[in-house]
């Protein structure tokens, strides 16, 4: 719990000048939430049993609120039912169940953060009693609902309108690297493979190789339809170019709606393999895309070996570019952690796994961890103090997700859905098998590509 020590200094001095007994003050509002750690307070309001009958001094940071405080309950109930207050070094705190009753009910738009933080507290304390103000919460009135669906309709109208409106020719957007290969899986196919013989033809051919540069010509020869009349001295020179200068802007890679690369596949090849991060893209709707997967190399008498071996440097492309998601198996399920690895496994395919016994430096890799999605510090030391009771054994296990249907958060960041079912499919079938259990102590997803790459450069000592 945590509390201002100096706000409590004050509240000292303050009974003291006006002969306040703690047992018949109530500490209300954003006290209680800076006693749980979800936020800072700006003031310290007080309720007062009705048995003193004094005036109270002034005060800059303290106050007497209005009776009653709640509509659920007189102030002398929540000051004398040890069920409506906590007690901390002596002080009582209204309990947050009914500091979210009135913010529900009040719903000021300075209430909305708050409201939500009550909302994950109420997932994570086993403590939380829906029952003392769930028959007493406002129903959303049929105005309410209209409004909401009408907010839905018009974010689909400026999401379609954001979606086929094309770029002109002479504009382009720079867009993650990784992202645009990752765009490349089509009904949970990689549709690309022509991206991955272009990258072994630039790594064969700056390590004096020739089977990469080999396999370009011959899918060249079977193409046909080269832009070039010589592909490979043109290959040449993009990479001699970007070895020297780098990626020319000037240039973006034309790609449809979907970020389907309809033309610039030497460009992107190059990208990849000089570790380029942001890559110019010119979008148009209107273009199809080529189809380069591996039913293609097949029916271009490409040999079972030479298929294998794409399969092979896809898969470490992939790798080495972040396109995977790490998962994290918290103390909690350890006993489960092959059941979980096996479920996941039914689903996706598993890269890697790596498990982690008493980890030395838990407590900092949790915090780290949450940090790289934003999550606010008390919901971290929540998350803490519920693996007290547990040896510090963690999982790690990389999964490969065809297709990940990426879906942009409130924060405009992006998270897969199939990720956020997964997450949902372990907790439901897990919860009940933990004691004690709150929400989100059993499973961690990176949401994204950018959380793998920084989930990667986060060190675990054993």
């Amino acid at each position: 719990m945590n509390f201002d020590a100096d706000d409590l200094l004050e509240l000292e001095e303050y009974f003291k000048q006006n002969n306040l007994d703690k047992e018949k003050v109530c500490l209300v509002g954003s006290s209680t939430l800076s006693l749980l750690g979800i936020r800072n307070h700006n003031d310290i309001d007080i309720i007062i049993h009705s048995s003193f009958n004094f005036s109270l001094s002034s005060h800059s940071l303290i106050e007497q609120v209005k009776s009653p405080w709640s509509t659920l309950h007189s102030d002398d109930e929540i000051i004398e039912n040890s069920n409506y207050h906590i007690i901390f070094n002596g002080y009582k705190f209204v309990i947050p169940e009914f500091v979210y009753h009135r913010k529900v009910w009040h719903n000021r738009i300075k209430d909305i953060l708050d409201i939500r933080d009550l909302e994950d507290y109420s997932k994570m304390c086993k403590d939380w009693n829906w029952n003392l103000i769930m028959h007493n919460l406002p129903k959303k009135s049929i105005f309410h609902k209209i409004r909401h669906r009408f907010i839905q309709l018009n974010n689909q109208f400026q999401k379609y309108f954001r979606n086929n409106n094309y770029l002109h020719n002479d504009s382009y957007q720079v867009i993650p690297t990784n992202f645009l290969l990752s765009k490349e899986i089509i009904n949970d196919e990689f549709n690309r493979y022509d991206l991955i013989v272009r990258y072994k033809a630039i790594h064969d051919f700056l390590n004096g190789k020739s089977i990469g540069v080999d396999l370009y010509k011959k899918m060249q020869d079977k193409r046909s339809g080269s832009d070039y009349r010589y592909p490979w001295k043109f290959f040449k020179s993009l990479i001699n170019n970007f070895h020297s200068i780098g990626y020319d802007t000037n240039f973006p890679i034309l790609v449809n709606n979907d970020l389907h690369i309809v033309d610039g596949a030497h460009r992107v090849a190059c990208s990849i393999y000089f570790n380029i991060p942001f890559i110019p893209i010119n979008i148009n709707k209107r273009l199809n895309y080529s189809i380069y997967n591996l039913d293609w190399f097949h029916e271009n008498s490409f040999s079972d070996f030479e298929i294998s071996e794409l399969k092979k440097d896809k898969e470490k492309i992939f790798l080495d570019n972040n396109l995977y998601f790490t998962i994290i198996l918290w103390p909690s399920v350890f006993k489960y952690f092959d059941d979980i690895q096996q479920s996941i496994s039914d689903q996706f395919y598993i890269l890697d796994y790596l498990d982690y016994n008493n980890v030395k430096n838990f407590d900092e890799f949790v915090r780290q961890l949450y940090a790289i999605d934003d999550i606010k510090e008390w919901k971290i030391d929540m998350k803490i103090e519920g693996f007290v009771n547990y040896k510090k054994n963690i999982r790690v296990i990389k999964v490969f997700i065809e297709e990940p249907d990426f879906r942009k958060k409130d924060n405009g960041k992006y998270i897969s859905k199939k990720v956020e079912n997964l997450k949902v499919q372990i907790r439901n079938k897990y919860s009940v098998k933990i004691p004690n259990y709150f929400h989100d102590i059993i499973i961690h997803v990176g949401d994204n590509y950018d959380h793998t790459k920084k989930i990667s450069n986060l060190k675990i000592v054993v």
